[in-house]
């Protein structure tokens, strides 16, 4: 979807509504959910930031210290590509702020392996634009860590930002919690990459939330969570290699691999049933954990036109429930169209590892494939290998897996979102003229470009 602008309401004012318009369609799965929007909107004068200096007049420290609520902060003019910090973390005193960068490939600001990078000691929001964030390191003895890059006590914006090699460290039996990012509130997230992220806790803490420990509700657009790792130096468990969220979310066009934890290696998904997390258009792949590989749900989930495949675990069951080593779901009945969960693998028992759940929860839907239903599945699932190649670059915005044409598509697939683009992004229509519907995140053909009507 296009991005929009807002010109006439607050920053905190914006995300309170994006956050309740997701809200109240998620609610309703027959409904298109709209795309929750990233405001702009200076609401103070902007202090332009004029050297990489770690400190000093026309620093990024001095521009922050000096900020009002409501502040932009200008890195856009900078001559140089590195702000590395000597002295410890940006301390952010105000409760919302803005930070414009010019790019994550132009500018990064590094951490130097000695604090976390940014930090909001405020409840409202943190919105970053054009940046990396990086080589965060966040140690202390006495509490629990949080957030080895970014850390707020509100909510966080972030668009086109690449957020890098944090790390949250916890001693003692303390708690790791957000090795890259960690949001008391809401964490949304646009156009970026949360990567190589750690939240590894000594002693006999637990970790939680490798990449992402958000709070209060998350959106993933058009973003990549990937190599992330939850882990911790005992036999306590670590979760949520990739992200540790609550209270729902939607998660679209996004791509979450080769994240691992204890358990729930690539995402975990907690809340209850009064909370909805919807994805779409999205690949969860080559997660992994010794319990619940994939995807772990406490919320409702709604997945359409995803893929969820090739992740990995080595324990299936406690003697009294059955896990899966691709998706576990804990309560209530979501919806499930067009989406792939096949190729998920159990070293304890194989074939069996694709999804699982408690009696009383399944799925409502058509037009799937699932290798194995641990739950119960809408009746037209199949249960063929839809023969997915690699997961790697296929044009677009993540990586994706190309599946082979066979009889694990026989019905083919569907748009019940009406949605334009499939997982890669605008170009890559989900509906095109000379192709039938897909199953799954991929659309095959649906990047040939059409001219007069014909492939």
């Amino acid at each position: 979807m296009e991005k929009t602008f807002q010109t006439s309401v607050t920053r905190r004012s914006v995300l309170a509504l994006c956050i309740g318009a997701v809200l109240a369609t998620a609610a309703d799965a027959t409904a298109r959910p709209s795309l929750p929007l990233a405001p702009w909107t200076p609401t103070a004068p902007t202090a332009v930031v004029t050297n990489c200096d770690d400190s000093g007049p026309g620093s990024l420290r001095d521009a922050v210290d000096n900020a009002v609520d409501g502040s932009t902060i200008d890195l856009t003019q900078l001559g140089c590509s590195r702000i590395t910090l000597t002295t410890g973390a940006i301390t952010i005193g105000v409760t919302n702020i803005a930070f414009d960068g010019p790019g994550p490939n132009q500018l990064a600001i590094d951490g130097n392996d000695n604090d976390t990078v940014l930090w909001n000691l405020g409840g409202g929001t943190t919105i970053i634009e054009g940046l990396t964030i990086e080589n965060g390191h966040k140690y202390v003895n006495d509490q629990h860590v949080r957030g080895g890059c970014i850390n707020t006590n509100g909510n966080a914006l972030l668009r086109n930002v690449h957020v890098r090699d944090c790390t949250a460290q916890s001693a003692s039996n303390l708690a790791a919690l957000g090795g890259g990012i960690y949001t008391q509130g809401a964490l949304l997230l646009y156009d970026s990459i949360v990567s190589n992220n750690t939240a590894h806790a000594t002693g006999n803490g637990y970790a939680s939330g490798g990449g992402i420990y958000a709070h209060d509700f998350f959106v993933s657009s058009y973003s990549t969570i990937s190599n992330n790792v939850a882990v911790g130096d005992s036999s306590t468990p670590s979760f949520g290699g990739g992200a540790l969220t609550w209270n729902g979310g939607q998660i679209i066009g996004t791509a979450v691999w080769g994240n691992t934890s204890t358990r729930m290696g690539g995402l975990a998904l907690y809340g209850d049933t009064s909370h909805t997390t919807t994805m779409i258009n999205s690949t969860i792949s080559g997660n992994s954990a010794t319990r619940f590989g994939g995807v772990f749900a406490r919320t409702v989930l709604d997945l359409y036109n995803s893929t969820i495949a090739f992740n990995h675990a080595t324990e299936w069951t406690n003697g009294t429930e059955n896990w899966a080593a691709g998706l576990q779901i804990t309560s209530g009945l979501g919806h499930l169209y067009s989406t792939i969960i096949n190729n998920n693998i159990n070293d304890a028992l194989p074939g069996t590892a694709d999804l699982a759940g408690p009696s009383g929860t399944g799925f409502l839907g058509s037009n799937n494939n699932v290798g194995f239903c641990g739950a119960p599945c809408p009746n037209d699932t199949t249960h063929e290998d839809p023969g997915l190649g690699p997961l790697q670059d296929n044009g677009g915005r993540s990586r994706t897996h190309v599946p082979t044409p066979g009889l694990w598509d026989t019905f083919g697939g569907v748009n019940v979102l009406g949605w334009q683009w499939e997982q890669r992004g605008p170009g890559f229509l989900r509906d095109p003229p000379a192709d039938r519907m897909d199953i799954g995140a991929y659309q095959t053909n649906s990047d040939v470009i059409l001219a007069n009507g014909f492939n």
